[in-house]
């Protein structure tokens, strides 16, 4: 069947909360992708930041294929292997003592967020995040985003989440109220334009916590598992966070998420307060538990450094040849993002269709940025015909 004949069956059934490309994809290969028309495609969105080991990775595809052979699900009133290996991995690797496994990003802030009421005690419940973050889409965390447009439509929202001005820890501090109990950022927003927090601004985020007793929580749902050149991109920053969550790299495209924090923490949450029927589904597990020992692999951290360097440099170039499309770079690791122009932000979504026509994939985050978030295993090979097709849709649009 074509791109045109599955589009027209999906249409028919679903509810129409995606504005999806003409294309139906039916194979994946590391940084490529082809279509139901055999069309092939360079992938800088890896579902977005999802697919970090490339489509269909050997290591991990194998260890889904044996897990599923064995064990597909069974309750978390039983314990299973691949799910207790990867909290080890986690906590090993992280600051971490306990885990909590869900499905999604969202359920990981969401798991937070109930840790963090639980944990602060009676009349603590507010949460303070940041303008022009984003959390997820179910109600609680679509409250917690700083990002008016995903609010519309779904009041009353639930209570007890407060936005604050982007870069100002004194705005920030002055929010605080004796309800208060966490504040939530993540490390580098990305859905609002790939817009990073600087490193002392954590750090005044993270002294507010310590000067209120508030806990610190740290969303690298899109950060997280080695997309910013370290394994968690607050490793990098010099701040540490009291929880944690994660979600899309994690499986490599099977859907999984967690919440890491400290023994003392974690004793809040006791039998039957929280739960999850299919979070750490054994299939999901033993994936992300072979993602985790690639990206903990010899070098395979300091690669996606020389990437990153090598990608920016070349989009730094793009941005001098363009001048009246594009002003900058900024981002860190593999999640970067191409800064427009007033002209550029005019054609954003017009650059990205042009390069789907070119066969690449890329998105126009936050009504200003470009954003290219390609698996990490990407080529400097691959980043040049990235750039390639960049520039011919710029020599179009000039």
């Amino acid at each position: 069947m074509s791109n045109e004949q599955w589009a027209a069956r999906g249409n028919a059934v679903f509810i129409g909360t995606y504005n999806r490309f003409p294309a139906a994809m039916v194979k994946g290969s590391g940084c490529r992708l082809w279509d139901a028309d055999g069309k092939e495609y360079l992938d800088f969105l890896a579902g977005i930041a999802v697919c970090s080991l490339g489509h269909c990775h050997p290591r991990v595809t194998e260890a889904i294929c044996r897990q599923a052979a064995s064990l597909v699900h069974v309750s978390n009133l039983f314990h299973t292997q691949p799910q207790i290996e990867l909290a080890e991995l986690l906590v090993a690797n992280s600051f971490a003592d306990r885990v909590f496994m869900g499905n999604s990003g969202a359920e990981a802030n969401e798991a937070a967020i109930k840790l963090a009421r639980i944990y602060s005690g009676p009349g603590k419940y507010e949460i303070i995040s940041l303008a022009g973050s984003f959390h997820g889409r179910t109600l609680a965390t679509v409250a917690a985003t700083g990002q008016p447009k995903f609010h519309q439509g779904f009041e009353p929202l639930p209570q007890g989440f407060i936005h604050a001005e982007f870069g100002d820890p004194q705005t920030l501090e002055g929010l605080i109220t004796p309800q208060t109990c966490a504040i939530l950022c993540e490390p580098l927003q990305g859905e609002s334009g790939v817009r990073p927090l600087e490193p002392e601004y954590l750090q005044a985020i993270r002294t507010i916590c310590d000067r209120h007793g508030l806990l610190l929580i740290f969303d690298e749902v899109q950060t997280g598992l080695g997309r910013t050149g370290t394994l968690f991109a607050h490793q990098q920053l010099g701040v540490t966070p009291d929880i944690m969550t994660l979600a899309k790299a994690l499986g490599n495209g099977l859907p999984i998420g967690a919440m890491l924090t400290t023994e003392k923490i974690a004793a809040s949450l006791t039998v039957g307060t929280h739960a999850s029927t299919f979070g750490g589904n054994p299939v999901a597990a033993a994936a992300a538990v072979e993602v985790l020992k690639v990206m903990l692999g010899d070098g395979f951290l300091a690669s996606v450094q020389a990437r990153s360097r090598y990608f920016v440099e070349r989009l730094q170039g793009v941005a001098e040849r363009y001048p009246h499309l594009a002003t900058g770079v900024r981002g860190r690791g593999l999640l970067l993002g191409l800064v427009l122009s007033e002209r550029g932000i005019e054609l954003g979504m017009e650059i990205v269709q042009q390069m789907f026509a070119q066969g690449a994939l890329i998105n126009f985050a936050g009504n200003r940025v470009l954003r290219f978030v390609p698996p990490l295993i990407v080529s400097n090979e691959e980043i040049d015909q990235l750039i390639d097709a960049l520039c011919r849709v710029f020599d179009r649009l000039a």
